[in-house]
């Protein structure tokens, strides 16, 4: 079952809190049809975090990116920006366009050192980005966020911004 190599994945994150910051896993959903060879995160300031990712999917061909674990980010309800490319996977890099966009992020996480913090960036079009925290509970009995996207579990289900 995926959430459990999710799970299984976010386990090694740890959850704990320092001031405006969270440690937690980052993954990547496309309800576009660009390819986003790489993201990456920053905070407000513009400094880089040291967590992005790589190699999202155009909605049609899935539209996920795989799990980066993990590193302080700015928690929910702090501004982060957005770093973004898009290109054609035969395109040139130098043909590439990059955006940048700050936002606030959504949703909550936990200090409970049973429960698993991750950051899901969503990517919609005309160059649109939001991000949101989820939690759940590690072991045995987590169940997954229902916040979660249903791409992360290999059904095409469209979501718009805000959802």
């Amino acid at each position: 079952m995926l959430y459990v190599e999710i799970a299984a994945m976010l386990c090694a994150c740890a959850s704990a809190r320092s001031g405006n910051y969270v440690t937690a896993s980052v993954s990547a959903v496309n309800y576009s049809e660009d390819y986003v060879p790489d993201f990456s995160i920053l905070t407000a300031a513009g400094e880089r975090t040291g967590m992005g990712g790589i190699q999202v999917q155009e909605f049609s061909k899935g539209g996920q990116s795989g799990t980066e674990c993990c590193a302080p980010i700015p928690n929910a309800g702090r501004t982060m920006i957005v770093e973004w490319r898009i290109g054609g996977r035969q395109e040139a890099e130098s043909n590439w366009n990059t955006f940048r966009k700050a936002i606030v992020v959504r949703g909550e996480t936990s200090s409970d050192p049973k429960a698993t913090n991750y950051l899901v960036v969503r990517f919609f079009p005309e160059h649109q980005v939001e991000a949101e925290f989820m939690w759940e509970w590690t072991g045995p009995h987590g169940q997954p966020s229902p916040r979660l996207d249903q791409l992360l579990y290999g059904r095409r289900v469209m979501r718009q911004m805000g959802d």
